[in-house]
């Protein structure tokens, strides 16, 4: 993926969260019957339903990692350092080697 690529992923996740955000905001400020009012037009429209109180939302940097194609691995320190001190291709250099050692799929 190209770093022009990965700079709009990060406006456009960017631009999500402050929508989140604004969403949330207003969720708060909301009178019971205005809520009632929105959770009524809702279930009336199919391509529309309401968020459930409970609906987990997924976390900005783990909706970044998944459109990257990437995840977090817990490593030790002294591991990734001399992978480092080796040369800036020091992550395609370990996802070569755990690709190497990985079962085959």
């Amino acid at each position: 993926m190209s770093t022009a690529e990965r700079k709009a992923i990060d406006r456009a996740l960017a631009r999500h969260a402050d929508v989140l955000e604004k969403t949330r905001r207003a969720r708060a400020e909301m009178t019971p019957e205005e809520d009632a009012a929105i959770t009524a037009d809702a279930l009336n429209d199919p391509d529309n339903p309401p968020i459930d109180d409970d609906a987990e939302f997924m976390s900005w940097d783990e909706a970044r990692a998944r459109l990257l194609g990437r995840t977090q691995v817990a490593l030790e320190l002294d591991v990734v350092e001399r992978f480092r001190r080796a040369g800036d291709d020091w992550q395609e250099r370990i996802d070569a080697l755990l690709r190497e050692a990985a079962p085959a799929e």
